[in-house]
């Protein structure tokens, strides 16, 4: 074959492999040399996903008329966060022609304190509340977000209130975010929720998915911080985190945007040069450091991590390791009080893992759950067969955990 015959198939091949080497590596410096491009990078939050459809209209959503209440919740640099609080289901049946007789009009509420969904919640004595965190890109409206909310009050359709909302630059938030920002915005709901809605911290459950998973964590360890009075302290009713992540860094080296774009996974066989772009990432998350310290911190936690096998934007092991880290942190609180709550208690570290294998209870096509006992409260690990990344979040486990958390604290004035 001549030569000249070779060159355009030559050309296509190295067209073909080479644009898109060009094309990433041109990105990689983006992100690099540019601070806000590398936010677009991490947070996807121009990606809304709700395209066409009105976030002030919940009813697109799947909900009853006048279920959800679209409004603003203020933070402390004065960025506005789009929220919605969602009325349990068996509360709006009990209250429907009041809340139907509030008008045939929707969209988002200047004063959500003037409402009747406002009284459901803040009146009633047995009201609790999710404080909802979700992930990366997307809006609270986004793919599967709606069905889970229904799945977290399913346990407790008449008492367990959702309060979802979008970060800053997310939907229809003001701002841009940033891990600094979106702290901020969760402590702006956290004190919504407990001084505006007057719901005590032991009525609250934390949940996070994904991205809100670290929200959430880094939400409670703020909470529990040590330069904190006693009395300062917040210990929420519980923590449920799903499809969780140690860092960001060590999550690039695996991450694929919708399971197919990769972000850092072709120069992670590189040390030097993962180890340049990871340094200069300006969100590291780094939820394996924040845990330890909250339950290093906390006087009392129950702490739930749900992952799905089937996962392939966020592998499983993420959430293995995390629940790994939180269980060797408490059980060296044990050990410097002279107690174990285990049977193992005076155990090698080494040998700390065969004692959590010796704990997991196998459920076949339902998975595995692995309780770790502690002098503070449970640490739970549940991984399930099937679920992928988010749709987990509309299944049974999560309002199970939720309700799980709740049940674990005893109120005041209970026996």
């Amino acid at each position: 074959m001549e030569p000249s015959a070779l060159r355009p198939t030559v050309l296509a091949v190295c067209l073909t492999l080479g644009v898109p080497v060009v094309v990433y590596i041109g990105l990689l410096g983006a992100m690099v040399a540019a601070p806000s491009f590398q936010a677009h990078a991490v947070y996807l939050h121009k990606i809304t996903l709700t395209w066409f459809k009105d976030l002030n209209v919940p009813e697109q959503f799947g909900f009853a008329h006048h279920q959800v209440t679209p409004f603003h919740i203020p933070t402390s640099e004065g960025e506005k966060l789009h929220a919605w609080h969602v009325l349990p289901l068996g509360a709006y049946l009990e209250n429907e022609q009041d809340l139907l007789a509030q008008g045939p009009g929707a969209g988002s509420v200047d004063s959500f304190q003037d409402t009747l969904n406002f009284r459901l919640l803040k009146g009633n004595p047995n009201a609790r509340l999710v404080l909802y965190f979700h992930g990366a890109s997307g809006t609270m409206a986004s793919g599967w977000r709606p069905a889970s909310y229904r799945s977290l009050y399913a346990a407790d359709p008449v008492n367990t209130h959702i309060l979802t909302f979008d970060y800053r630059g997310y939907g229809l938030s003001s701002g841009h975010p940033s891990e600094t920002g979106l702290i901020n915005d969760a402590l702006a709901a956290a004190h919504w929720a407990m001084h505006t809605a007057g719901i005590p911290p032991e009525r609250i459950v934390i949940f996070g998915q994904s991205l809100g998973s670290a929200v959430a964590i880094a939400l409670v360890n703020e909470l529990v911080n040590p330069r904190r009075q006693p009395n300062e302290k917040i210990h929420f009713a519980g923590l449920v985190v799903t499809a969780s992540f140690t860092d960001v860094p060590r999550l690039t080296a695996t991450y694929r945007i919708g399971g197919f774009i990769p972000v850092l996974s072709p120069v992670a066989r590189l040390p030097t040069l993962f180890n340049f772009f990871t340094k200069r990432l300006q969100s590291t998350w780094d939820n394996s450091q924040r845990l330890g310290d909250f339950i290093t911190s906390a006087a009392r936690y129950h702490v739930t991590f749900l992952h799905a096998e089937d996962d392939s934007d966020i592998p499983m092991k993420h959430s293995i390791q995390l629940f790994r880290e939180a269980v060797r942190v408490a059980d060296d609180q044990n050990k410097a009080v002279g107690k174990d709550s285990s049977a193992g208690g005076n155990e090698e570290d080494r040998e700390l893992e065969d004692r959590i294998d010796e704990k997991t209870e196998m459920r076949g096509q339902g998975g595995n759950v692995t309780i770790w006992p502690t002098l503070k409260g449970p640490i739970r690990l549940e991984l399930l067969r099937y679920g992928v990344h988010d749709k987990i979040m509309s299944f049974p486990v999560t309002g199970l955990a939720v309700r799980r958390a709740f049940d674990s604290v005893r109120y005041a004035g209970e026996p």
